[in-house]
């Protein structure tokens, strides 16, 4: 069950302790996912989201005419949440060495939280919802709900009108916010929009949250999506597409807790940010950081995913 809608960048201001905005401050600001992913808190661990699949027929009628009754249709959707986390151990040596104790265990918070963020946007686009992870938006696309545009059959370079078919498949209120992308193809994306109205730039320069420049095309900023907690690239080009193994993705996304692409976080929406100080069982201070995140697509035409774009 639904019990509330909330901003990540509002928990940021208004959490409890500075520890907690800490942790969720640098969650979104080392995420764009989670920087503009609306969330709604549910008491649960899984929230019911009816999904719109055909509309009712209306029609016009002669008088003394009964009308055919329509109803359209709709499938009932459970989308699930998972558990993320983790312990944070800070060595009493660390703590001692430095003069200041709180910025010694802030740092190792922050560290904590970047690794979190990243392994949240991993799972954004690959999670399965069978290893202990939250069903991503791959997954939920390939059950039909949001649209799939191909580069090519074996994939292809990316051209202005591939990504205006991907743009235009979303429908009714559902205009991309954003489009999502690794950086090889953001730069693709600015030469191409150079050198196909010589020289006249498609391209336009807004800002993220925190002030830092964003490109933005067709009125929709474009934002990377970098590495993984590894440093590996989340959205690299190692995704198949017929006979070429070396193509990536891009995704224009519409959120919105209505009927569009939102954040999930369970038990009441709560992050657990608790340091227990120094611990008996190790010489080290420990602290453990948990929140319960999953996505929903409430709209099949929220998303859209044009794949198969190989880096030529």
């Amino acid at each position: 069950m639904a019990a509330g809608s909330l901003s990540l960048l509002e928990a940021a201001k208004y959490g409890s302790t500075t520890l907690g905005r800490g942790v969720v401050s640098t969650l979104i600001q080392e995420s764009p996912i989670m920087e503009m992913l609306p969330f709604t808190s549910i008491t649960g661990n899984a929230l019911k989201v009816t999904v719109e699949d055909t509309l009712p027929d209306p029609a016009f009628r002669d008088v003394n005419e009964s009308w055919t009754r329509s109803t359209g249709s709709d499938t009932e959707r459970f989308f699930g949440c998972a558990i993320l986390g983790g312990e944070v151990f800070i060595d009493n040596y660390i703590v001692r060495v430095q003069a200041d104790q709180i910025s010694a265990k802030a740092r190792q918070y922050s560290k904590f939280s970047k690794a979190m963020s990243r392994t949240f946007d991993k799972s954004f686009f690959d999670g399965t919802g069978t290893s202990k992870d939250f069903k991503g938006i791959n997954a939920l696309i390939d059950e039909g709900l949001g649209q799939k545009v191909s580069a090519g059959t074996n994939g292809a370079a990316l051209t202005l009108d591939m990504l205006d078919e991907a743009w235009d498949s979303l429908r009714g209120q559902s205009a991309p916010d954003a489009l999502l992308m690794n950086r090889t193809l953001r730069r693709k994306i600015n030469t191409l929009a150079r050198t196909t109205y010589s020289g006249i730039s498609l391209i336009d320069v807004g800002t993220d949250s925190f002030g830092r420049q964003v490109n933005i095309y067709n009125g929709t900023p474009i934002r990377i999506i970098g590495d993984d907690k590894d440093g590996n690239a989340i959205l690299d080009f190692d995704e198949t597409q017929g006979s070429s193994s070396v193509t990536s993705s891009i995704y224009a996304i519409a959120f919105g807790t209505d009927e569009n692409v939102y954040g999930i976080l369970g038990l009441g929406g709560s992050f657990d940010i608790k340091d227990f100080g120094e611990t008996e069982a190790a010489p080290g201070h420990l602290g453990r950081v948990e929140c319960y995140p999953g996505v929903v697509v409430a709209n099949s035409f929220s998303v859209a995913r044009l794949h198969g774009i190989t880096n030529a």
